[in-house]
């Protein structure tokens, strides 16, 4: 399904946060200092959260089961930042799996999902 016009930007932004998990999860234990995400990256993902929560919020409403997912994967990531801000390092690999699983989660089942609400919606 081609992505909906009111989704790529979304989904573009989810590129480099992918990027990061990646590389996060592939470095060596001597390589993580490196790659603490940037108070500024922190600050982006967390705007990104605030303008999907915002958008979605009217669709989710109607799709309970993901909206569960969608929200909990936002406040367990949104932990994880709270830590890597304080710099607990520790934080850093549960917060690359988490973001991968997150990222994968919206592009494979939420904004699919969310596409065909808004298409039903349009056709009623």
């Amino acid at each position: 399904m081609k992505r909906s016009p009111a989704l790529i930007h979304f989904s573009r932004e989810h590129h480099p946060a992918l990027v990061l998990a990646k590389r996060i999860q592939r470095a060596a234990d001597s390589e993580l200092a490196a790659l603490q995400p940037s108070p500024a990256f922190l600050a982006e993902l967390e705007k990104h959260f605030v303008e999907e929560e915002a958008q979605f919020a009217p669709a989710l409403a109607a799709l309970p089961q993901l909206a569960s997912r969608f929200n909990d994967d936002h406040a367990a990531l949104r932990a994880l930042m709270h830590r890597l801000h304080k710099g607990e390092l520790a934080a850093l690999a549960e917060f690359a799996q988490r973001l991968e699983a997150h990222v994968r989660f919206e592009e494979r089942e939420l904004f699919p999902a969310l596409q065909t609400h808004a298409n039903s919606c349009s056709n009623a």
